[in-house]
């Protein structure tokens, strides 16, 4: 059971290295709402799984400006 517990880890943390490779690759400073499924579909045997990590990659922007100050755009009043 050790090696079966050891390999789970492993493919969880090699999906968890792709994803922050795609995000270097792409320049990003960062990976905010990170999550890691794992399942076995139907077809597969009982001890197969598939991990897949999902993320979204911060990028950082240069503006000439700073962005527009807010404003109301409705009243919260009846």
């Amino acid at each position: 059971m050790t090696e079966f517990t050891q390999g789970l880890y492993d493919a969880r943390e090699l999906a968890m290295e792709r994803m922050q490779y795609e995000a270097q690759v792409d320049r990003a400073t960062g990976v905010v709402g990170a999550e890691v499924f794992e399942w076995s579909h139907g077809a597969w045997d009982s001890h197969v799984l598939e991990f897949f990590a999902v993320g979204t990659a911060v990028l950082p922007i240069n503006m000439a400006e700073p962005p527009p100050t807010p404003e109301l755009v409705m009243s919260v009043d009846s």
